[in-house]
């Protein structure tokens, strides 16, 4: 596989595509746990701390789409607990379970209806190649 592109990398909910996607992200950050000492001469000493991680999205409002808004609006609300996966062409994959903790739907001036959202993963995130 060479260079991916963009357009193959799909956001997925309950292995449904969701629908107008503009972007799509995954992010992962390890805390930290500072373990320095005044004897350490300045230096910083840290410790692995648990794992935050996140699916953030934007896409185009529409209607018609086989999984949009209406359907991320009920997993919002419902606070549901959902299989999340981001996929490229079923070779490469980052999977977990996360909740929709944040949902936006924009109405600009003279522009296309939008929506964003960050699913928060829920436990243990995998990647696959395969």
């Amino acid at each position: 596989m060479s260079v991916v592109n963009g357009n193959l990398v799909g956001l997925y909910v309950e292995n449904q595509l969701i629908g107008c996607l503009t972007t799509n992200s995954f992010n992962s950050q390890n805390d930290e746990i500072d373990v320095t000492c005044k004897d350490d001469n300045g230096a910083r000493k840290v410790l692995p701390g648990g794992n935050q991680s996140s699916f953030p999205f934007a896409g185009l409002f529409n209607p018609a789409s086989s999984y949009g808004f209406t359907d991320l609006v009920a997993v919002h609300k419902n606070k549901t607990r959902v299989w999340v996966k981001m996929l490229v062409e079923d070779e490469l994959a980052v999977t977990c379970y996360a909740y929709l903790n944040q949902l936006t739907w924009e109405g600009p001036l003279n522009a296309g209806s939008t929506f964003s959202g960050t699913f928060t993963v829920d436990g243990e995130w995998s990647y696959s190649t395969t």
